[in-house]
């Protein structure tokens, strides 16, 4: 049984987004791969789907998340060390805003669907989002901290997605500068 009516997602027009979002990852991978989400799933895609480009839209996002992983993994943030902090600038025209109120109504959802662990729900809702060639999810971070973006690059092919190396993160204190 769907949890979403996929033609409520067909009717969103989609908002406008010009964005600076950051995104961390292990070293020597293309910040703008979308490959492991494809493989893996993740919140707004299930595995071997179509790839999405999970991005936070603050710094703080970016750490909180990073923090978040390592808890889930049974981890120390330090365990997940060295990491690359990436700057992508982004602008968008078809992005299904989960941060507005009216939207969330329409949909039938609260904030709290949208962050909870069992990821059935908000992947249903990337599958039609996608279908419908929404360009892009944004939504509150699971963390608490912010909001997420989430970019189908599938539906983006030919934008230039600039992107710049911001930081590296060799110890857990070069995540509070």
């Amino acid at each position: 049984m769907a949890l979403i009516d996929p033609r409520v997602v067909a009717r969103q027009a989609g908002t406008a987004l010009q964005v600076t979002a950051y995104r961390n990852q292990a070293a020597g991978f293309d910040p703008r791969s979308s490959e492991g989400a494809r493989r893996r799933g993740g919140r707004f895609n299930p595995p071997h789907s179509f790839p999405v480009l999970y991005l936070c839209l603050t710094r703080p996002c970016v750490v909180a998340e990073l923090t978040r992983q390592a808890h889930h993994q049974g981890l120390n943030v330090a365990d997940l060390l060295p990491r690359e902090l990436w700057t992508i600038e982004t602008s968008l025209d078809r992005v299904l805003d989960l941060t507005d109120a009216d939207i969330l109504s329409q949909l039938g959802l609260t904030r709290d669907d949208l962050v909870r662990d069992d990821y059935g729900l908000t992947q249903e809702l990337g599958e039609a989002a996608h279908q419908y060639g929404l360009q892009a999810i944004r939504t509150a971070s699971a963390t608490g901290t912010d909001d997420v973006l989430a970019m189908f690059t599938e539906i983006l092919v030919g934008f230039v997605v600039p992107v710049v190396l911001t930081q590296v993160w060799a110890t857990p204190e070069d995540l509070a500068t």
